[in-house]
């Protein structure tokens, strides 16, 4: 009886373990390079991104929570996909224009009104809860009175950055009807500096 013939070894096997030398020595140093240089900047990024986060988590570390009025804006502006559109009071320059900048605006002193720090300070309601504003100055108010910073977007808008907020599914037409009644409040988170954060919606 012959032995059995020998089974032909599996593909995988007849590889060669050293086919792709040739192309590794043509990069040479430059293939570990490559991957060094991609991890580099992947943890360079991850780096300044959570640096961001946590300066903002540290600017907002201590605020006072402050509740303004919403003023009405024009239905056709006010949503914006899943997010309302917000204005207020002192969002728009007074016809007296802005306390320290020249004035009125015109096209000679654009370059002393555009995108100018503004400061708009905050009195307390007898509840010590809600605010009103006070008239724009380009510099902020002394002592212990809390303010508002924003920019002139232009010669007729300040920007303080909390114009617009997550809408829930479903509550739009609710604060739509509540900004039109004049019973639409923001609630910010106030800085020492006077920057906000948009923190959430009440009507009353």
């Amino acid at each position: 009886m012959l032995p059995p013939e020998p089974r032909p070894a599996p593909a995988s096997a007849a590889i060669d373990p050293d086919f792709d030398a040739p192309a590794r020595r043509a990069l040479g140093p430059f293939a570990g390079r490559e991957s060094a240089l991609l991890i580099a900047a992947a943890a360079f990024q991850l780096a300044v991104l959570g640096w961001m986060i946590a300066g903002t988590l540290w600017t907002f570390r201590e605020t006072r929570t402050v509740y303004v009025k919403v003023a009405p804006v024009d239905p056709r502006d006010l949503f914006r996909g899943e997010y309302v559109t917000l204005s207020y009071d002192f969002s728009r320059v007074p016809p007296g224009g802005v306390e320290g900048l020249p004035g009125p605006y015109t096209y000679d002193n654009e370059s002393a009104w555009r995108n100018h720090p503004v400061f708009v300070p905050l009195t307390a309601e007898p509840d010590g809860k809600h605010y009103r504003s006070g008239p724009p100055r380009s510099t902020p108010p002394e002592g212990d009175v809390p303010y508002l910073q924003g920019t002139l977007d232009d010669e007729s808008q300040i920007a303080f950055g909390v114009e617009s907020f997550y809408v829930q599914e479903g509550r739009g037409a609710e604060y739509e009807a509540a900004a039109r009644d004049h019973k639409l409040w923001a609630e910010i988170g106030l800085t020492a500096q006077g920057q906000g954060i948009l923190k959430g919606l009440a009507i009353e």
